[in-house]
Parts: structure tokens; sequence; C-alpha cells
């Protein structure tokens, strides 16, 4: 179960757990608020459809989608935790959230293990920008007190690559999209 750490605390100490970083030049990183919620729903378009081949759905399309809407409804609510990386405006973000066995994602594995979301605008992918989002994540959900964090990702997404060494093993495959997990280790 999730701590009750405020929102400030929880940002120094992830901070400081001691995990490698990864300096990205001139972009910033910080606690996704209620305010970022459009951007969270573009990002959450970008992850659900990253083929370039394929057209990104608006914000509002994706909230109009109850496929992708759980991911964000009632942001922030409790557990709640996302990261957003900007240089002069947002470029990417990274969340998670808690789902229940009646109402979860394609990523779900248990109630007590968060489903992450994450997306980093096109023109700035391959820059180290997901990855340090992911790792600062994975350091924020151990502070939390989560075992683990999982995810949904198609075979053929590139990303797939970056999860694989951030150290998400997969437990489970529907059709062409894989279920991964990643243990929490302790502080």
């Amino acid at each position: 179960m999730a701590s009750e750490l405020p929102v400030s605390h929880l940002v120094w100490k992830y901070r400081h757990v001691g995990r490698s970083r990864g300096d990205v030049k001139g972009v910033r990183f910080r606690t996704a608020t209620s305010e970022d919620f459009t951007f969270l729903a573009t990002m959450l378009g970008e992850a659900a459809v990253w083929r370039p081949d394929k057209d990104t759905p608006t914000a509002d399309q994706v909230l109009a989608d109850p496929r992708y809407a759980m991911y964000l409804a009632g942001w922030p609510r409790q557990g709640d935790f996302g990261l957003v990386a900007e240089q002069d405006e947002p470029v990417g973000a990274a969340w998670y959230r808690t789902f229940t066995e009646e109402i979860h994602g394609h990523g779900f594995v248990a109630e007590d293990v968060p489903e992450l979301a994450i997306a980093v605008i096109a023109p700035r992918r391959h820059q180290g920008i997901g990855r340090r989002l992911l790792t600062d994540l994975v350091a924020a959900s151990a502070v939390q007190g989560y075992r683990a964090l999982s995810l949904s990702v198609a075979e053929n997404n590139p990303a797939r690559s970056l999860y694989e060494s951030s150290g998400f093993v997969a437990v489970g495959k529907r059709g062409h999209t894989w279920t991964m997990i990643r243990h929490t280790p302790p502080l």
C-alpha cells in the first residue's frame, strides 16, 4: 500500500534515493499536477498511438474513449503520481495509478501494483527523456511503498527495449500486446 507522504516530501525523497538519474541537458523534471491534465491526455494519445503512420488522437479524443480515459479520470486521485519533462514547454510525461479487478487497464497485474503510462513528444524521442522519466517514476513508486510497477506495450513498439533495459519483464501476452512488470528494489 502506498504511503501517505505529502507530494513535496515524496519529490525530495525520490530525488535522493541514490538511483541513476541520467542528465538530460536543459530539460527540467517536475511533479505532475492537476494543471497538467490536458498535457497528460495528449501524452496518453502519444502512448496509445505511437506509430508514425497513424494519427495521434487529440486530448479530447483520448478523454472521450473509455479505453484511455480510465488512465486519467479524476486526476490526480489518491495514490496517483506523475512527472512532466519540460524545456520551454512540456515534452514528455510519465505517471502511474492503481486499478481494481473490476476496472483496469491493459497492463493490470494486481490492485497493489500501479500501471504506468509514459510518452515523449515525437521530435524529442531518443534523447534520454523517456529513460529519465521512467527511472524517476520507478524511484517514486519505491518511496511510496509499491512493490512493483506494470505496463502494457505492443510487441513491435520500439519503447519495449527501454522497458526491458529498465528491468521490466513480460508476464503475459494478449494478441500482439505484452503486459510487463518491474519489481521495486528496496530502498
